[in-house]
């Protein structure tokens, strides 16, 4: 097997090269920018909304509540009967 390149088979398969890094970079950032939109869609969707709207209108939290205070209202519903109700905004906590 022969792998002596002559100069312009090197600079060939440069120039290939090239022209596939500067196709891949593009398009793998469409895909990471893509899987993320979507992760975010699936995590902030209408149930989280609706879920944390109840959390207020029920009165588990004020309509000015803290990080602090829904954190810990989200820590103490495990294994209570809140638990099934409120589980997605809970397990998607910010």
């Amino acid at each position: 097997m022969n792998n002596n390149w002559t100069e312009e088979q090197t600079k060939e398969s440069i120039k290939k090269q090239r022209k596939a890094i500067y196709l891949v970079i593009p398009i793998t950032i469409i895909l990471v920018s893509l899987a993320f939109y979507a992760g975010v869609k699936m995590i902030y969707n209408d149930k989280y909304y609706m879920q944390l709207e109840l959390l207020v209108s029920e009165g588990h939290l004020d309509a000015d509540f803290t990080q602090y205070e829904y954190h810990d209202f989200c820590s103490k519903i495990w294994d209570t009967a809140l638990e099934e109700k409120f589980s997605h905004i809970c397990f998607w906590i910010d």
